[in-house]
């Protein structure tokens, strides 16, 4: 027994820990059969990537939250453009998103007019094949700069927030400080823009709890504190000598001077 208790000892020390994740990207699959795609969800987790799934893309609900990539599995679809049919009714928002589509082998053999940001995958393919891809994909569009594009029109700059070196593009719900795009999970996101939005005014822990996390939520208010926390470490910003976020001592936050 003995023998045997050291034996698992010394093959759980040569586990290999998993990975910690210093800094996630979002991904949003939808498909219509989610069960084909609990592999490829688990692949890309464990390489760091934020995955949600939907059955079908609704812009209220999936369409509402910001992505680094969109995931679309048309792979069963009898329509004789699938690829064609999602790209019309995108959003422009979201047509400026990295995509990538799952499609049927036969579908490549239809002649289709396949542009765009859209990328394709024959689907079912191993995992790895498809966390290939999504790295691919994200390298690519960094290097072309999606991200930074300039606003194109009135509207877009409108939906501008400018505080000091940061901006926050409400249509993409992104931000980007001194050009450059920092990777903000929506908690995050709705903190800063509750600040900015307040113009320099004090917001208490309790009324950002209300408006992000809802009023039926039960937890402490020490919740936001902890966001907080991680949206200064990714701002580059300290409680000390604040850049962006400043503390008011047993009453919330507002924006630094």
């Amino acid at each position: 027994m003995q023998k045997q208790a050291e034996k698992m000892m010394i093959m759980e020390m040569q586990t290999p820990m998993p990975e910690v994740c210093e800094m996630t990207r979002r991904i949003i699959i939808v498909s219509p059969f989610p069960g084909r795609m609990h592999e490829l969800m688990r692949t890309l987790m464990e390489a760091c990537f934020d995955v949600l799934v939907f059955h079908r893309w609704e812009h209220s609900e999936a369409g509402a939250l910001q992505a680094d990539l969109l995931i679309f599995d048309v792979s069963g679809s009898q329509a004789e453009d699938p690829v064609g049919a999602f790209r019309e009714n995108m959003h422009p928002v979201h047509a400026a998103i990295p995509t990538l589509f799952l499609i049927d082998e036969r579908m490549l053999d239809t002649g289709s007019a396949f542009g765009g940001h859209e990328e394709l995958l024959v689907w079912p393919a191993r995992p790895q094949e498809g966390l290939h891809h999504v790295r691919r994909i994200l390298r690519t569009g960094a290097s072309r700069g999606f991200d930074s594009a300039a606003p194109a029109d009135e509207d877009a700059v409108r939906d501008q927030l400018i505080f000091k070196d940061l901006r926050i593009d409400r249509r993409r719900m992104t931000v980007y400080r001194s050009g450059e795009r920092i990777d903000l999970t929506k908690t995050e996101y709705e903190l800063l823009l509750q600040l900015i939005k307040g113009q320099g005014a004090v917001r208490t822990r309790e009324d950002m709890l209300n408006k992000i996390w809802g009023t039926q939520y039960f937890g402490g208010s020490n919740v936001v504190d902890v966001h907080v926390k991680s949206l200064r470490k990714k701002l580059g910003d300290s409680a000390g000598q604040p850049l962006y976020v400043a503390t008011v001592r047993g009453v919330g936050y507002r924006l630094a001077d």
